[in-house]
């Protein structure tokens, strides 16, 4: 026998049903909005999903000869070449949609490029070291070098720069620190931070650049039309 409610229910007020069950239910409610903002949620992924499709079909040939590689070493390092490419289809996808939303053309977005960052370095370490506050640093570089606008998104707002490359200096490793801290501010040569390591020059040269692409990171990664 079906089981039947003995009372009205108390969202409504009406036999026939169990409160749990009613429309009126806010619990019920609660739990079909959440699956709604669920489904939702996964259309932009399948968006992106179906963008890196296209981008691997037209591809094919050239990606089936990639895959094909006989030695083990070049086909891994092709698979890694290929993954790089597919995320980067995928963020300028996720940044143009972004852009869209929010009503901005992807052209104003603005990133760190590695030579500027290895210009500005030598003055944003220099406060940290000696405590110089950075007002009278911006001072200096437009006075001397580098000139022009910063390429961050402030629009050549240098102090603005300055900050934000010191705020994401500080939150890099010890280790990462002292490393950009060698090569862009003491000045010295690949030689000489592979004698302080005790590792070969190719070493030395591959952490430093670790360091600046996790600093680069900090600030908003690379530029993905590159």
């Amino acid at each position: 026998m079906d089981r039947q409610p003995k009372k009205p229910c108390k969202h409504c007020g009406l036999m026939g049903h169990f409160a749990y069950a009613c429309y009126q239910n806010p619990k019920r409610a609660l739990k079909a909005l959440k699956r709604t903002q669920l489904k939702r949620s996964t259309k932009p992924i399948n968006k992106v999903g179906k963008t890196t499709k296209q981008w691997f079909i037209t591809r094919a040939t050239w990606i089936s000869e990639q895959m094909l590689e006989p030695n083990d070493d070049k086909r891994r390092h092709n698979e890694q070449r290929i993954a790089y490419q597919m995320r980067r289809v995928a963020e300028r996808y996720a940044r143009k949609e972004k852009a869209l939303k929010s009503g901005y053309q992807t052209t104003d977005e603005a990133y760190y490029e590695s030579a500027k960052l290895g210009q500005l370095l030598p003055f944003v370490i220099a406060s940290v070291v000696d405590g110089t506050v950075l007002e009278q640093i911006q001072q200096m570089i437009q006075d001397g070098q580098p000139k022009g606008k910063s390429s961050p998104s402030e629009g050549g707002n240098l102090l603005a720069t300055l900050i934000d490359i010191k705020r994401c200096f500080l939150k890099l490793d010890v280790q990462d620190q002292t490393l950009l801290r060698l090569r862009h501010f003491d000045n010295y040569t690949l030689q000489q931070i592979a004698g302080q390591l005790e590792c070969a020059v190719s070493t030395a040269d591959r952490r430093c650049n670790n360091s600046l692409r996790k600093l680069i990171n900090l600030l908003g990664g690379q530029s993905p039309w590159q």
